[in-house]
């Protein structure tokens, strides 16, 4: 019987160090495949996909790829329209049991909290001013520290005097922008 390559319980030290995949390989002296196979049958997919539904647990699958919410819901769900698929994704982005899988699967595939903040801050500390503001600006996103946008519809009604809208259209005429249209109307008011 040939002796494994791979040790166990040392490969799940290193995987929850947040040693990349392709770096164990290197270390064990295997392919990327088999390390990636073996930690499969190691460790069991999350319980929290469990309590998701078969779309719901396709949605976190596509989020985890790193689709977009709205991509991921256009791939999941059966949805006719891109509106459609932003509500949907808004609405199970907000749902504890889906961020809690997609957080679990984020961390069974490598990606653990530390990991991903170890690289943030790798790309926050680089030279190129455009590189080091993209990941500030994605690290504000991560934590919530931007202000949610607000919206609102101001609208108004100007009540204009016939002596400015005569001004106004003879200023036009003379610009040669007033339609005929708009010509025909002045001359039915007068």
């Amino acid at each position: 019987m040939r002796q494994k390559k791979i040790n166990d319980s040392e490969l799940l030290k290193l995987f929850k160090q947040g040693m990349p995949q392709k770096d164990i390989a290197k270390h064990f002296g295997v392919s990327p495949v088999a390390v990636c196979k073996r930690l499969k049958r190691l460790i069991p997919p999350p319980k929290s996909l469990e309590k998701l539904t078969d779309k719901e647990r396709r949605f976190a699958v596509e989020v985890v790829k790193g689709r977009t919410a709205t991509q991921a819901a256009l791939n999941s769900f059966d949805v006719s329209s891109m509106n459609s698929a932003k509500v949907i994704g808004s609405q199970l982005m907000q749902k504890p049991d889906v961020k809690m899988a997609i957080d679990d699967l984020m961390e069974y595939h490598g990606l653990t909290r530390s990991y991903r903040i170890q690289r943030l801050k790798e790309h926050v500390d680089h030279q190129d001013p455009v590189v080091s503001l993209k990941a500030l600006d994605m690290g504000f996103k991560l934590t919530g520290e931007y202000a949610p946008e607000k919206h609102q519809t101001v609208s108004a009604q100007f009540v204009i005097s016939d002596e400015l809208r005569k001004q106004v259209s003879e200023s036009l005429k003379e610009l040669g922008l007033m339609s005929e249209v708009a010509k025909k109307e002045k001359e039915d008011e007068e």
